[in-house]
């Protein structure tokens, strides 16, 4: 044991280092909060257990009523072509109505597309069509006596989606488990943070995940689709700046269809333009609030078309993703969700569990792991949209 000459006083260099106290704060500072928000509304909607790996749904709609003509037509003809596929969707006795021109059309004949009709139905005057024009049902007409007509049928849709596990783990060799920490002990650290982490995986998944299963190795492997797999009717690149009037036409085009359950969730770049619409004199338009939507606190409320309020719910974490030169960035994605048409699927007996004691037996160590197999149903594709590459 050494004496030291420390003068007139001990200064705080002198004591062995491993002597001082250190002054740790209890309170461990998080870089990123949970912000799982997607996954906790759907948890706290209704949803139903897949009861195996590969889980379907069926999606149906009413017959189609408007029709793109394929060919143009001069004025008076009598022969009038759509697309074999809009063809099954019209009976003779239908009357159908160029939006362009104006003109009404009673269809004899159809083959496969091809419409024998009378022009000039009404009040509107023969007038030539064009590729493209838009021809609207506007209701049948029968003579009087007429034998009942051919029914129109619209095929349902299957929808389906495969499960996927997810599994998050720790282990802690023994004498770390024993140990003091600040903060709290190990394991329970790590478990609270892997809890975190366990359901941003389930988050990531509903928006990013990707729909495939593999037989080819030791056993087969399922993957989970997400939502940017299954928009593609409402998809758009606003490649750039975001404004008020291309948000209004997108959502004119995606609140037209499924139930008024709208939910925005978006990038911070799309957060900043929604931001500047107030400021920038856009009134209502941008309202923000701490109110509750399915159980989770949003952003703020959106004036949409037909005079909904569609909350927003600004993904902070997607600010993460890295800005790659020449390819759309994951922070400029604006998804609008239909809550009514998505769902949890956690097959049966296999939702998010907490499982201890995993290590092998003999290992001086304990090791656990969140376990969760699950899927999404992403129902009615056009009841949703994603505008994508905002910059």
């Amino acid at each position: 044991m050494a004496d030291l000459n420390v003068g007139t006083f001990v200064a705080t260099n002198e004591p062995v280092a491993d002597e001082l106290v250190i002054d740790m704060d209890d309170v461990m500072r998080k870089l990123d909060p949970d912000m799982t928000q997607f996954t906790t509304m759907t948890q706290r909607m209704p949803s139903s257990q897949a009861i195996r790996e590969k889980f379907n749904w069926l999606e149906e709609q009413y017959v189609n009523n408007v029709f793109t003509l394929t060919a143009g037509y001069t004025s008076g003809a009598t022969t009038v072509v759509v697309s074999a596929a809009d063809g099954a969707s019209i009976k003779p006795g239908d009357i159908l109505r160029n939006m362009t021109t104006g003109e009404a059309l009673l269809v004899t004949a159809n083959a496969a597309g091809s419409l024998t009709v009378v022009t000039s139905v009404g009040a509107v005057a023969n007038a030539a069509g064009t590729t493209g024009d838009k021809l609207v049902f506007i209701g049948s007409s029968f003579q009087q006596g007429a034998s009942i007509p051919d029914p129109k049928y619209s095929q349902r849709v299957l929808g389906f989606n495969y499960t996927q596990i997810f599994r998050s783990s720790w282990q802690f060799a023994g004498t770390t488990n024993a140990i003091e920490l600040y903060g709290g002990r190990e394991p329970a650290k790590e478990a609270a943070r892997k809890t975190v982490e366990h359901k941003r995986e389930l988050e990531h998944s509903g928006f990013f995940g990707a729909r495939d299963f593999y037989t080819s190795g030791t056993g087969p492997q399922g993957t989970t689709g997400g939502l940017i797999e299954f928009i593609t009717a409402n998809k758009q690149n606003v490649n750039g700046e975001l404004t008020s009037d291309f948000l209004d036409l997108f959502l004119a085009t995606v609140l037209a269809k499924g139930s008024s359950d709208k939910v925005i969730f978006t990038g911070t770049i799309g957060a900043y333009y929604i931001s500047r619409f107030h400021r920038s004199g856009q009134g209502a338009f941008w309202k923000p609030s701490r109110e509750n939507v399915h159980g989770v606190k949003v952003d703020g409320f959106i004036s949409g078309v037909f005079g909904y309020e569609i909350p927003v719910v600004v993904k902070k974490e997607w600010a993460n993703y890295p800005a790659i030169a020449g390819s759309p960035v994951y922070n400029g994605n604006l998804f609008v969700v239909d809550m009514s048409n998505v769902a949890r699927k956690p097959l049966r007996d296999r939702d998010t569990k907490l499982l201890n004691n995993r290590q092998n037996p003999g290992d001086d160590k304990t090791a656990s792991e969140y376990l969760t197999e699950m899927g999404w149903e992403i129902a009615q594709d056009k009841t949703h949209g994603l505008l994508w590459g905002i910059a």
